[in-house]
């Protein structure tokens, strides 16, 4: 199990700095990306189930997602995840990790259902 873990963490550390102090903590053990990251890739995969379920609630039939609406739809939601960044790097305001997480909810959920758009052909 140890081999598993250390594989995670290095891929975690391919796309995160891993920083422990902006980390949340599981059973002890520091997750393998940051609490902004953590927000983005659960929201993400919250983001790709819920297209997929409502796709189902639909009979799964296409249609068309306009790709002006889906670029609109990312670059609005990553509003919060931008501020929160730029303000923490600028020294303005550096939320705790619970309202990193949250800001980047958003963008992760519609990012995930973006992605899941492209993959059910609905955007194109």
């Amino acid at each position: 199990m140890d081999l598993f873990f250390a594989f995670v963490y290095a891929a975690g550390s391919v796309i995160c700095h891993q920083l422990p102090e902006r980390s949340f903590f599981l059973d002890g053990r520091q997750l393998p990306v940051c609490a902004r990251c953590t927000g983005l890739y659960l929201a993400g995969a919250a983001g790709v189930l819920g297209w997929c379920l409502w796709k189902a609630g639909r009979g799964w039939r296409r249609f068309h997602v306009p790709p002006h609406l889906a670029l609109a739809s990312v670059l609005g939601a990553a509003v919060p995840t931008a501020l929160s960044y730029f303000t923490g790097v600028g020294g303005i305001w550096d939320g705790s990790n619970l309202t990193r997480a949250l800001l980047a909810v958003p963008l992760g959920l519609t990012a995930g259902a973006v992605v899941a758009a492209v993959a059910t052909k609905d955007l194109r």
